[in-house]
């Protein structure tokens, strides 16, 4: 009886340690990196504003140029041209319409137009790339994105 509690204990640690691990294609680990972002804020010398530029951890550049996955929420933000941002929140919390920072939305690239529903997660990979330049554009770029069904 010993031995089978014993037995039984390890298993329940190995579930548990499996639902406590971080899976890159659950789509939800990469949020979690991008969110370490830090901002260093400075005046613009020609408008005389204050602007913010993010700090890249090493844990972020590295994965620039990689392919990641992300899970998400769909936010049209041009709809005639077919821009698209994906939010790691539903849209009544995302960063444009509630109270979420700029880290948790990607500005997407897609290689073929993106079938979505506002409010209804889906997962999508492509390769990350970093923007500190460009401030018209979000920080975060996910390029060539397309859908991911899983392993």
């Amino acid at each position: 009886m010993k031995s089978l509690a014993l037995v039984f204990s390890f298993l329940l640690a190995g579930l548990g340690s499996g639902l406590l691990a971080q899976n890159p294609s659950d789509g939800l680990h990469f949020w979690k990196v991008l969110s370490k972002v830090k901002y260093k804020s400075k005046i613009d010398i020609e408008s005389g504003t204050l602007i913010y530029t993010p700090v890249f951890n090493r844990s972020i550049k590295k994965l620039n140029g990689k392919e990641i996955i992300l899970k998400g929420y769909v936010i049209p933000a041009d709809l005639s041209g077919g821009r698209m941002t994906l939010s790691a929140f539903p849209y009544s919390s995302c960063f444009f319409c509630g109270g979420a920072g700029p880290e948790s939305v990607i500005e997407i690239d897609a290689k073929t137009p993106i079938i979505y529903r506002i409010d209804k997660p889906i997962t999508l990979k492509g390769k990350l790339k970093l923007n500190s330049e460009d401030p018209l554009r979000l920080i975060y770029i996910l390029k060539e994105a397309d859908y991911y069904e899983g392993s």
